[in-house]
C-alpha cells in the first residue's frame, strides 16, 4: 500500500484537519438531537440558502429559481422570505401571486424574519394586492420594531403621532422615539424635541427641546438648526448651559444603546412554521 509519503496532499496534518472537521460535525449532529440524514439535511438547506439570499441580492433572479425552485418546504424563514419577494414582484420566471406572497411573509415573520415582517406590514398598509388594513400592518410594524428595526421604530412612532390620521398618542410615540434615537436616529431627536416644545405626551420643557434639538443637530438633522434657534430664544444662558449638561448626560447614559426609561427591546423569535 503506498504511503502517505507517496501522495504529499494526504499528510499526516491534512489527515487530522480532516478527521477533526468530520468529529465536529458528528459532535452536531448528536448534540441537536436529529439523525445524522436530517443533520445533513439540514447543512445542506442553509447551504442552499445561503446561496439563494447571496444570488437574491445580486438580483440574479434566475439562479434563485435554480437553487429553491418552486420548493417551500425547507424550514428557513430566509427561503420563505425570498421566495415571497419572487412571487410578489414575479421576476426570475415566478409567476405573480400576491396570496402566496402573502402566505410565505407571515410564514417567516411568524418565525421571527424581520424583513418578512416588513414586507408583510407594507403590503396591508399600502394595500398591495390586499385590502388595505391599518391594524393589521400596525401589528407587524411594531414586532419588527421590537425586535430592534430603527425604521419600524420610527414608522410605529410616527403612527401613534397621528400622523397617519389616526387619533395621537403621543406618549406611546415618545417611546418609540427614545427607542429610535437611542439608537442614533436623527429624525426621533427632532421628535422629541417637537414633543417637548409642544408638550405631547410629556410635560412642556424647552430646555429639553433644546436638548433633543440639540442631539439631533449633533447627528446629522440640519432641520433642527431652525427648530432649535427659535427655542433658545425663550431660555436664560442658566438653562441653556443645562441643556447641554443633559446632552452630554444623556450621551453618556445612552452610549447610543439603550436610554434610561426605555423599554427593552426583545427579538421575536418563534418556531418556524412551514407555509
Amino acid at each position: 500500500m503506498p504511503s502517505t509519503h507517496e501522495y504529499p496532499y494526504w499528510s499526516s496534518s491534512v489527515v487530522n484537519r480532516f478527521c477533526k472537521r468530520f468529529l465536529l460535525l458528528l459532535a452536531v449532529m448528536l448534540t441537536v438531537g436529529t439523525g445524522p440524514a436530517q443533520a445533513w439535511k439540514s447543512v445542506f438547506e442553509r447551504t442552499l440558502t445561503d446561496r439563494a439570499v447571496m444570488a437574491f441580492q445580486e438580483g440574479n433572479y434566475s439562479r434563485v429559481r435554480e437553487l429553491l425552485g418552486t420548493d417551500e418546504t425547507a424550514d428557513d424563514p430566509r427561503a420563505w422570505y425570498v421566495l415571497g419577494r419572487m412571487y410578489q414582484e414575479g421576476r426570475g420566471g415566478y409567476a405573480l401571486d400576491i396570496k402566496r406572497a402573502e402566505k410565505l411573509y407571515r410564514s417567516a415573520a411568524e418565525a421571527g424574519h424581520i424583513d418578512a415582517m416588513l414586507a408583510l406590514a407594507d403590503m396591508f398598509a399600502r394595500g398591495s394586492g390586499v385590502s388595505p388594513n391599518f391594524a393589521v400592518a400596525r401589528v407587524w410594524y411594531e414586532r419588527a420594531a421590537k425586535a430592534g428595526n430603527v425604521p419600524a421604530m420610527i414608522l410605529v412612532a410616527n403612527d401613534y403621532a397621528g400622523t397617519n390620521g389616526a387619533s395621537p398618542d403621543y406618549e406611546r410615540a415618545r417611546v418609540w422615539y427614545e427607542q429610535a434615537a437611542a439608537a442614533g436616529n436623527n429624525a426621533a431627536m427632532m421628535a422629541l424635541g417637537n414633543l417637548y416644545r409642544n408638550g405631547q405626551g410629556v410635560e412642556l420643557s424647552f430646555v429639553e427641546a433644546v436638548m433633543w434639538y440639540r442631539l439631533a443637530i449633533k447627528n446629522g438633522n440640519q432641520e433642527a438648526v431652525a427648530a432649535e434657534a427659535l427655542v433658545t430664544r425663550f431660555l436664560t444662558a442658566e438653562e441653556l448651559a443645562d441643556a447641554d449638561r443633559r446632552v452630554a448626560e444623556w450621551e453618556r447614559l445612552a452610549g447610543w444603546g439603550v436610554t434610561a426609561g426605555s423599554p427593552a427591546v426583545a427579538p421575536v423569535a418563534p418556531a418556524p412554521t412551514k407555509p
